[in-house]
């Protein structure tokens, strides 16, 4: 009978052989465990596989797209209101330049009508004047009962034109009041001036339209202003 070798003294060699021997014997005498089935490639995946972000449902996009819808047409209309503000704010300016150049123009052509007009009446007087020197015969009445001459010798001063006419309406009433009737070429016809002493009346023709167009409140200054 061959001796027996303890395990630790056994070659590798030895040992190995003793193993595989023994595990042969093993294996014949237990039944190996029966091998699993495989699971599917793609459900292994899908079991190990980390869990994904959730996607947004068919509510949620619709309600997205009605949020952007909204902040878009609020960004719009925001844009939109200051556009036509500002618009407002420029057209505002142009109207009030616009009606502030329509007064000063109305009022020049309001000037300017007035200035035509008053120069028309004065033409008109003038030709009136002319056409019937007979109208100074009022105007020297009117000057010579302003004055009272009393035993003094009051002056008629007329232009040349209108002193013969003047002698032979006027002449008898003149003299019985020791009225002299001197003649003045500076004098528009139409018109007249009378001295007692150191009083004076102007009713020359100028003077007379001076006094008009004042008491509407036209000043000659301005009308001299006026083309």
């Amino acid at each position: 009978m061959t001796g027996f070798t303890p395990k630790e003294k056994l070659t590798a060699y030895q040992r190995w052989e003793v193993a595989a021997f023994d595990e042969e014997e093993h294996t014949a005498a237990v039944p190996p465990p029966p091998i699993a089935e495989a699971e599917p490639l793609h459900e292994a995946i899908t079991q190990e596989a980390p869990s994904s972000v959730a996607l947004p449902t068919a509510a949620e996009i619709e309600q997205m797209h009605v949020e952007a819808h909204e902040q878009g047409y609020a960004a719009g209309y925001a844009e939109g209101l200051q556009a036509a503000t500002s618009c407002a704010e420029q057209i505002h300016a142009v109207m009030t330049n616009l009606q502030q150049a329509i007064k000063v123009i109305d009022q020049h052509v309001a000037d300017q009508l007035l200035a035509t007009a008053v120069e028309i009446a004065n033409q008109i007087v003038r030709q009136s004047l002319q056409l019937k020197p007979e109208l100074i015969l009022p105007v020297v009445r009117e000057a010579i009962a302003a004055l009272h001459p009393n035993n003094a010798h009051p002056a008629l001063f007329v232009h040349p034109d209108d002193a013969k006419l003047i002698r032979t309406h006027l002449g008898e009433q003149l003299t019985h009041n020791n009225w002299r009737i001197l003649e003045d070429t500076s004098l528009t016809p139409g018109g007249c001036r009378v001295e007692l002493g150191a009083s004076e009346i102007d009713a020359s023709v100028e003077t007379r339209w001076r006094r008009v167009i004042e008491s509407i409140g036209i000043s000659q200054e301005w009308l001299k202003d006026k083309p």
